[in-house]
């Protein structure tokens, strides 16, 4: 039996650190993904990547953490998977993609998703998308070490074409929101830098608003669960027992939380405009309050308030580098790529990658 999986990326309009502390986000897949093609190899199992990357192994080995990054995502899918399944069946696995790495499109959660559901299918497990969820967030959590939340893989799981789906983190209720907006488009503006800060600080980050809300409970007599759950008032209450950066990023999920859910009514609405200014709100929170932007992606974000047919933009995703994400008119995105790649080249000396984000489905399988 042969399958292919196409697991896709996704854009996330608004809603940015909210999912680990149980708010509101509102993404949409994107039409571009990761390729998984996979079948049954009794022998031995061999991965191999367009990139370049191979790795041959024996699915039930006991597993090693390696030194190459990429490979642990691998062994990490591979161990969750034998703890429903002890014995596995050694596979082979060619993987292509059109999600380019490191941008902040979620191409790492894409190959998780991937990979648990090929190999869920070839070992006749049948794993439903809460389970690959969980299994896909045990793998980042626990092999890569990133403490993120649930946002990327169940978008990758749970997407419909042109809409994007408003996800209370918490209980996992949704809406679908139709993002067919006709004489405007996603463009996102890829930095083509990643800092040494991106996995480390988004882990800071994580801790930071464990500890704000668990001195916001204390305070309050509360039992919250999660810090979106949380009011401005109880912040304030607490502020003299919180230190400046536990505040800041306690105000910052309060805040980026009301703009998500504001912002689905807003699109609901075609007030598209008022959605654009809440996404320019949401990076100077990201950048002030939350701090995880930097100078190249604070440049591309002001260089579209200089520019005719932007709505709105804002960094996109763990920060330290990857895209910005801008609401643009079709006929105008041409020549508001050309400008701003000018000016980041001549101020970085780097090139800046385009992308049209078209919207696209949830994770697809093919058998033959």
């Amino acid at each position: 039996m042969k399958i292919k999986v196409t697991s896709p990326g996704r854009v996330n309009l608004i809603g940015e650190h909210t999912d680990y502390n149980g708010g509101y986000v509102l993404p949409c897949a994107l039409n571009l993904s990761i390729n998984l093609n996979f079948e049954i190899n009794n022998k031995q199992s061999f991965v191999k990547t367009d990139l370049g990357y191979s790795m041959i192994f024996n699915i039930n080995d006991s597993y090693k953490k390696s030194s190459i990054h990429w490979e642990n995502y691998v062994y990490g899918v591979i161990e969750e998977i034998r703890k429903i399944k002890p014995d596995l069946n050694n596979f082979s696995c060619d993987i292509k993609s059109s999600l380019p790495y490191g941008a902040g499109i979620s191409s790492s959660s894409a190959l998780v998703c991937g990979l648990i559901k090929g190999l869920s299918i070839l070992n006749n497990l049948n794993l439903d998308n809460s389970e690959i969820i969980n299994l896909s967030r045990n793998v980042e959590h626990n092999y890569i070490g990133l403490l993120g939340g649930i946002m990327d893989q169940y978008t990758i799981l749970n997407a419909k074409e042109n809409k994007a789906i408003l996800l209370n983190c918490n209980d996992l209720t949704n809406k679908y929101i139709d993002i067919d907006f006709v004489d405007l488009e996603i463009l996102l503006l890829d930095t083509n830098i990643k800092h040494n800060l991106a996995s480390t600080e988004y882990n800071t980050r994580v801790n930071e608003c464990k500890q704000a809300l668990k001195t916001i409970n204390r305070v309050s007599n509360k039992k919250y669960e999660n810090l979106s759950q949380v009011s401005l008032e109880e912040i304030n209450d607490a502020k003299n027992d919180l230190s400046k950066n536990q505040f800041n990023r306690a105000v910052f999920v309060y805040n980026e939380n009301k703009r998500a859910i504001k912002s689905a009514e807003l699109i609901e609405k075609n007030n598209l405009s008022e959605f654009g200014e809440l996404m320019y709100q949401s990076h100077e929170g990201l950048k002030n309050n939350y701090e995880v932007s930097c100078k190249e992606l604070d440049f591309l974000v002001d260089q579209t308030k200089k520019i005719d047919g932007v709505i709105g933009a804002r960094m996109m995703g763990g920060g330290f580098g990857g895209c910005t994400v801008n609401l643009v008119h079709c006929n105008e995105t041409s020549a508001i790529v050309s400008k701003i790649k000018k000016n980041y080249k001549s101020d970085f000396g780097i090139n800046l990658k385009a992308i049209i984000a078209k919207s696209g489905s949830g994770i697809k399988v093919m058998k033959n």
